[in-house]
């Protein structure tokens, strides 16, 4: 089991996807700028903030 201190791989990627979408538009970004894999990446780091706050 991981150290409560570590962040989980896929939130280390969700971290990285929302950092590449302030800079650049990936190619599923819609005209208005939503963009799915933002609302994914958005979801995992909350759930993951909750699941953290609860330990």
């Amino acid at each position: 089991m991981a150290a409560m201190t570590e962040v989980p791989y896929f939130v280390q990627v969700a971290w990285v996807v929302l950092d590449d979408h302030t800079v650049k538009r990936c190619d599923r970004c819609y005209p208005d700028g939503w963009c799915p894999r933002v609302a994914v990446s958005r979801a995992r780091v909350l759930a993951w903030r909750k699941v953290r706050h609860l330990r």
